[in-house]
């Protein structure tokens, strides 16, 4: 970027300067030279709870030592955040979130599908919130909070030496609503819109005086998945109608927020278009223009992502945006009567595959954490989907009939049924019972043979966890391969 060259090129004719300087005789060097001063500011954006907590902490560290080094923090640059070198160790698993299938009795849409967050409801979510992935409530709210830390330096040529003057921080939180359906005035266009608030602003030294400026826009980099897309990488992902806001610090301090949309451009909803699958990595662009400092310092916020499709063969939308870095899982809970019997043939057969049916030696049944998922078997998606599905279904009907099976039904309470097989992975994922038969396609492979359970549950139950099942794949945007998770609660 521009200021990134100018501050190339002030750092370099500085040191020419000094060098030059250092090379003079003693008296060439003036009174009032000697009391020249410049600034320097090192902006930073951190993401980290304690400190987000706690920036007094930056305060007296970057007083002691003139930077955060020690803290394991590098300042940010117009590419990007601070690098966090003393981050915490990675998580096992993958980020997450999980929404109970009660959400969907039935099998009927919620009346608020999206169910956001809101600027409370991410300070009580804090330390997920604080850290760079930011906190994923569900697959359409996004939460990132992060601090942003500017000292100002004021430096002599003579002697060689800096020492602080004057800090800005300030507490940046960024809400995102992903959609269903098209933008207002692009109804094929998928689109998303943000919300930044600006609070816990201080500033001392140089910052407090007047005139200095914080502009936030928000960018957007994004690719179509299909290599064959006739569509412009460009327009995967972009600003759209409001892209930028730009305020003095004081009027930041009077109206703390500002408002962002992104877009992506796509044909309409339609098989022969292809899911038109788009993906973006979006942040925050920071701006500060200081009217005693002659060069505009930029950084940016930590990243995030989004999916946008246009899948013809969900019910309910057949367009939208959803956030991508967690991954999705829907629970079933054993004190819930109405998927009860489900909950506990899941809980209990990946605890112990060796001891479902039909039995199979080094079975491994997956789909219990976000680290070992699923993946949604779409059977609208086309026949090669479908025909997949129905030999999910056709192994396992036929093992539930035979004698061995059927000996097993009888001895089961009357009272309690009728009963239906149920079948986990369920047919509607790529590891379902027939993934055998498809050793050259996903998840596909011999060595999977009989790497399901079945066991005979009540009906009613095993069909009202599949309605909501089935609601909740369409709700979520769960597209053909997507990965997800069951826990059971």
């Amino acid at each position: 970027m521009t200021s990134l060259r100018l501050k190339a090129a002030f750092t370099g004719l500085a040191a020419a300067a000094l060098l030059l300087v250092g090379a003079l005789p003693a008296q060439a060097q003036s009174p009032q030279e000697d009391r020249k001063t410049t600034y320097k500011i090192t902006p930073y954006v951190i993401s980290d709870p304690a400190l987000i907590a706690d920036p007094e902490k930056l305060v007296e560290e970057v007083t002691k030592r003139g930077d955060l080094d020690r803290l394991g923090i590098k300042p940010s640059t117009s590419a990007g955040p601070s690098q966090m070198t003393k981050n915490a160790a990675l998580a096992a698993d993958p980020a997450s979130y999980v929404v109970d299938s009660s959400r969907f009795p039935n099998g009927r849409i919620p009346a608020d599908i999206y169910d956001y967050t809101n600027w409370e409801e991410c300070g009580a979510n804090s330390d997920a919130a604080s850290q760079d992935a930011g906190w994923i409530k569900n697959r359409y709210s996004y939460c990132q909070k992060h601090l942003l830390f500017m000292p100002a330096f004021e430096c002599g040529l003579f002697p060689p030496q800096c020492k602080i003057t004057g800090v800005y921080s300030s507490t940046n939180t960024l809400i995102g609503y992903g959609k269903v359906g098209g933008h207002e005035d692009h109804p094929n266009f998928r689109w998303a819109d943000f919300r930044l608030k600006v609070e816990n602003i201080v500033t001392t030294g140089p910052f407090a005086g007047s005139g200095a400026d914080m502009s936030a826009a928000i960018e957007c980099e994004g690719t179509y998945t299909d290599e064959d897309s006739n569509l412009n990488d460009d327009h995967a992902c972009y600003a759209h109608e409001n892209e930028e806001t730009e305020k003095t610090i004081n009027e930041w301090r009077v109206n703390d927020e500002a408002y962002f949309d992104i877009a992506s451009q796509a044909i309409s909803s339609d098989p022969l278009w292809g899911e038109q699958i788009a993906t973006g990595v979006f942040h925050i662009e920071y701006e500060f223009d200081l009217p005693w400092y002659f060069q505009i310092i930029d950084t940016e916020s930590p990243e995030g992502g989004m999916r946008f499709d246009s899948a013809w063969y969900l019910q309910s939308h057949k367009l939208g945006s959803v956030f991508d870095r967690a991954v999705p899982g829907m629970s079933y809970t054993k004190s819930d009567a109405q998927v009860a019997g489900v909950a506990t043939h899941l809980e209990e057969a990946r605890a112990n595959p060796g001891a479902t049916m039909p039995t199979q030696a080094d079975k491994h049944l997956a789909g219990g954490t976000p680290g070992d998922p699923i993946h949604r078997l779409a059977q609208a998606k086309g026949e090669k989907q479908g025909f997949r599905y129905d030999e999910n279904r056709r192994i396992v009907r036929n093992y539930c009939a035979t004698k061995a099976m059927q000996d097993l039904k009888a001895t089961l309470p009357v009272n309690q049924g009728p009963y239906d097989c149920d079948e986990y992975p369920m047919a509607s994922t790529y590891e379902g019972a027939g993934r055998h038969l498809f050793p050259d396609e996903p998840y596909g492979g011999a060595q999977y043979e009989r790497h399901y359970s079945a066991r005979w549950v009540n009906s009613e139950v095993n069909q009202e966890a599949g309605r909501r099942l089935g609601r909740w794949y369409d709700v979520d945007r769960l597209l053909d391969q997507d990965a997800f998770h069951i826990p059971i609660r």
